[in-house]
């Protein structure tokens, strides 16, 4: 297997368990659901950039990202639609400057990005447990 071929794979792997975790945490309305749902976004992106012979580097701006994965490639309009995560990466981590903490995005948006991210993930490398 190339290393690309296994950063690829790893990446997936990782995805699907962030997105687990996802799961399990909107199951009990934690806040972090989302930003768990947003690191699957962006592992399975950093994926795909891989598969086309780019790599995301080291940003976190999912729509640079998905800008740089080629116009041919069938995954891109799915990868668009889980773009807007980008702003969850962070939201829910910190309180705001003055010292509030955003509220968590409703059940069925949390539900909505969710199956958008699960939607763009491959899974035929994803549901491998080893890395």
């Amino acid at each position: 297997m190339s290393a690309d071929a296994l950063v690829i794979a790893n990446f997936l792997r990782m995805a699907s368990q962030d997105l687990d975790g996802a799961r399990t945490l909107a199951a009990t309305t934690n806040r972090n659901a989302i930003y768990l749902c947003e690191q699957a976004a962006e592992k399975v992106i950093r994926a795909v950039l891989t598969s086309e012979g780019a790599h995301g580097g080291i940003k976190h701006q999912l729509d640079l990202m998905v800008d740089d994965v080629p116009d041919v490639n069938p995954v891109k309009p799915l990868l668009r639609a889980i773009e807007h995560l980008a702003a969850f990466a962070t939201t829910y981590r910190y309180p705001t400057p003055a010292g509030r903490i955003k509220g968590a995005p409703s059940a069925v948006e949390l539900a909505d990005a969710i199956a958008k991210v699960g939607t763009a993930s491959p899974r035929s490398c994803a549901d491998s447990t080893s890395i």
